[in-house]
């Protein structure tokens, strides 16, 4: 049976989980497609590509990071050509859906909680057979167009099982953002020296030598953050759609610090899950953290509703019933948004 392709670009660690969670509902029929996969995707089919982030170190990283990303399109249409998928799921890359429009090869597409309305992404969203949203339905963006609304799919369970530990201990988990450079060592030095009697555990960045405190403690990038999210009293970071997930899978409270980004998402978010009573929203770095952990310790359950425990399995069976059902692809559409249609085979 032809297979279905999930391709991950890297945006960060949340689409390599909500990947991972769906094609183990079925890995038979999955092959996982990016960079960094192999040894953290368990037996998973992986087609592993090489990395075309900019790495400060290499003589010339901009001419090598054009030629591995030349080759990560080589071989990303080499295995369309040799598997020929009945699918290819795209989290995110709008470069990689229109290769796959181009060998004719039909699409869904993720879509993050970010505004999206440039004719590359319409284009994306129009094409593909489905859209998958990784977060819940009560957080969409009231901007999105009823069309698009009509065309998505709402999977907030799209991250691995968490089994959270209701230890008493007090323990605050800051994740910090692959995307953004937030939380520098001057305040979490100022947020440990304010919480004492807290265990203060940091991940993602680098250790920040300039941060000492007895109850600071810094583990770099991990491979599974679940583990951390479930000793964790509170998780305290920006509003991305992976770290919702995860913090509502394991019915957290949730201290909320969104980010400027260029389409103003992550303020939206916050915006809904303030009114949601499900995080703690500090659009300001707080003055009184005592005051801000005691409001947050009352919060927890609303997070825990937005997560939903077979998300990875119907997304799964979503993709499922698309890639092997008897019907036509959906419409390729032309750069003016004028429906063009393909008949494969």
């Amino acid at each position: 049976m032809k297979p279905i392709g999930i391709y991950i670009d890297h945006l960060g660690d949340g689409n390599k989980s909500r990947a991972i969670a769906i094609a183990r509902q079925a890995p038979n029929h999955f092959t996982l497609i990016g960079s960094g996969l192999t040894g953290k995707s368990a037996a998973l089919s992986v087609l592993e590509l090489p990395d075309d982030q900019p790495q400060a170190a290499q003589h010339d990283a901009a001419n090598d990071n054009l030629a591995s990303t030349r080759r990560r399109t080589r071989m990303i249409s080499d295995w369309i050509e040799a598997a020929e998928p009945a699918l290819l799921l795209v989290d995110v890359s709008l470069q990689v859906a229109a290769l796959a429009r181009l060998t004719a090869t039909p699409t869904a597409y993720v879509r993050l909680s970010v505004k999206r309305d440039d004719q590359p992404h319409l284009e994306a969203f129009h094409a593909a057979e489905a859209v998958l949203c990784p977060y819940h339905r009560v957080l969409e963006a009231e901007t999105t167009p009823q069309w698009l609304r009509d065309r998505s799919h709402y999977f907030p369970g799209l991250t691995p099982d968490i089994t959270p530990n209701r230890s008493a201990d007090k323990r605050l988990l800051v994740v910090r953002d692959r995307q953004f450079k937030t939380l520098s060592a001057g305040q979490l030095l100022s947020l440990a020296r304010a919480l004492p009697d807290w265990r203060i555990d940091v991940i993602g960045g680098h250790q920040s030598e300039a941060a000492r405190a007895a109850n600071l403690y810094f583990h770099g990038w991990i491979d599974h953050p679940a583990h951390f999210v479930a000793e964790s009293t509170i998780v305290m970071g920006t509003a991305g759609d992976g770290l919702i997930a995860a913090v509502s899978a394991a019915g957290k409270p949730f201290i909320c610090l969104p980010q400027a980004d260029p389409f103003g998402g992550q303020f939206e978010k916050a915006t809904r899950l303030e009114a949601l009573n499900a995080a703690t929203v500090c659009r300001r770095w707080p003055q009184n953290w005592k005051k801000t952990i005691a409001a947050t310790l009352k919060r927890g359950e609303a997070m825990a509703a937005l997560h939903d425990n077979a998300g990875a399995a119907r997304a799964a069976e979503l993709l499922l019933d698309i890639a092997y059902s008897a019907r036509r692809p959906a419409a390729f559409w032309s750069v003016q948004g004028n429906p063009l249609r393909f008949a494969r085979g």
